[in-house]
């Protein structure tokens, strides 16, 4: 089957009148380039953080299942309404939860990973020359409780259904041209890149570029599927992210020199803190260590960066996992070794 994903973000989404602009975009591709689609859709606008807080006005400490349960309804609510506005312009389409996608996860609630897709419900609707319509951001677990896999996980989504599909590319369509040398809000001059490779990629989404969720880059990867980047509300040739040219028949064909030295990318990362233990000799505290490690893991945090010194361990992690982070650090270092001695 000649599949393509696409995959249309928050502000590409966010009101009737860009959803009618996916339509056409969608419309064209069925039409003119005589496509299977499967469109991945993030939530509208702002819906997720609105939720966010609407949770915590009925609670004080959210249960994480039921968070889950309760932001994955953003995206589904855009399936839906984009498979009305299609089914609306004469087009046959069925909107599906990432459950009835085939997406399985672990149960890490508010981050889980993908383990694997089962892509035959798609492929069933594909044969019956349907739009198929997919919630993105959210899966399942083996006991059918719903997950959600991380801010910007419908990038995650997208990629993985694609890889799934075999499908001949995944495009990302957001609000602008595609992936710049720096943050163009910020850099009226930066750059749009035509190529860049994995590599390249995954380390700018790692540090910060908002373009693309960095495991997304690390499935296509991976699977060698392509990623185009593109803008969702005006024609662009977008970005391409493609494989890493490590051998020098790449570089022939594509006219590039063999060592390429050039600089592709310069970003930063907003919404991180830094976290500083204090100790006498504490980078030999293994003790110590192990703890830290494990109040990370136990509490789904990534940390970002560490460095050590004999009087400080320095950890850079989530700005809004911080605080509790923190909490879970001085009870386990210094309460409880307090307590024992």
């Amino acid at each position: 089957m000649n599949i393509i994903v696409q995959k249309y973000g928050g502000t590409s989404v966010e009101s009737k009148e860009k959803l009618e602009k996916v339509c056409d975009n969608i419309i064209n591709y069925k039409i003119n380039k005589k496509k299977d689609i499967v469109i991945v859709v993030s939530a509208q606008g702002d819906t997720t953080d609105l939720l966010l807080q609407k949770a915590k006005v009925y609670s004080n400490m959210p249960n994480k299942r039921e968070l889950d349960l309760l932001l994955s309804t953003g995206e589904i609510q855009t399936a839906a309404l984009l498979s009305m506005m299609l089914n609306d312009k004469g087009y046959d389409t069925v909107g599906l939860t990432g459950e009835q996608a085939g997406i399985l996860s672990d149960t890490t609630y508010g981050n889980a990973t993908i383990k694997c897709i089962y892509p035959n419900n798609i492929l069933n609707h594909l044969k019956n020359n349907k739009i198929v319509i997919v919630a993105g951001f959210q899966a399942v677990d083996k006991l059918g409780n719903i997950t959600t896999l991380g801010r910007g996980g419908s990038d995650l989504s997208a990629v993985a259904i694609a890889c799934a599909l075999k499908a001949k590319k995944c495009e990302i369509y957001s609000d602008i041209d595609g992936i710049y040398s720096a943050d163009p809000r910020i850099i009226t001059k930066a750059k749009l890149l035509k190529n860049i490779s994995y590599s390249e990629m995954l380390e700018a989404a790692s540090a910060g570029a908002k373009v693309l969720h960095n495991r997304s880059v690390n499935v296509g990867k991976k699977n060698k599927m392509q990623i185009v980047v593109k803008n969702s509300q005006q024609k662009s040739q977008g970005s391409t992210i493609q494989e890493d040219k490590k051998d020098l028949i790449d570089k022939i064909k594509s006219n590039e020199d063999f060592e390429d030295y050039s600089i592709k990318f310069i970003t930063k990362k907003d919404d991180i803190s830094k976290i500083c233990i204090v100790g006498d000799m504490v980078m030999s505290n293994k003790e110590a260590i192990i703890k830290i490690f494990n109040i990370a893991y136990e509490e789904n945090i990534t940390i970002f960066m560490i460095s050590f010194s004999e009087l400080a361990i320095n950890l850079i992690v989530e700005k809004e996992k911080s605080v509790n982070f923190m909490k879970k650090l001085h009870d386990e270092l210094i309460l409880k070794e307090a307590s024992t001695t």
